[in-house]
């Protein structure tokens, strides 16, 4: 985030420590990540090239690209990639978009892992 937030304006960060929504099993827990803002000047921002750069970063930190439909990924004025570590068993969803508001949108989300005893 912090290579991207001088070009963002209203940035927020949301961390929480379990996802209330999680299908993990009792001794499981899941957590997430989400942050959001908008193109500090719209007119001389691409979508693609900042999801490019973003993917291009946690690329070259062990992350892999994973599509889910192509179709669905490149429409019009929207960007959006997912990248997963197997390691560290993470996967961010890198969206950005010119139109609607927020123009930006990273979510981390872990696979459901066991409660430290």
């Amino acid at each position: 985030m912090s290579g991207i937030e001088a070009g963002l304006t209203g940035l927020t960060k949301e961390r929480a420590d379990r996802d209330r929504d999680s299908t993990c099993l009792n001794d499981e827990e899941q957590r997430f990540y989400i942050a959001k803002g908008n193109f500090a000047n719209p007119a001389a921002e691409s979508a693609t090239n900042l999801v490019g750069l973003l993917k291009g970063q946690l690329i070259s930190k062990g992350y892999s690209t994973q599509v889910v439909d192509n179709l669905d990924l490149w429409e019009d004025d929207v960007s959006v990639a997912v990248v997963v570590n197997p390691e560290a068993r993470l996967t961010f969803v890198l969206l950005a978009r010119m139109e609607s508001t927020p123009n930006v949108m990273i979510i981390g989300k872990t696979e459901c892992y066991h409660i430290n005893a």
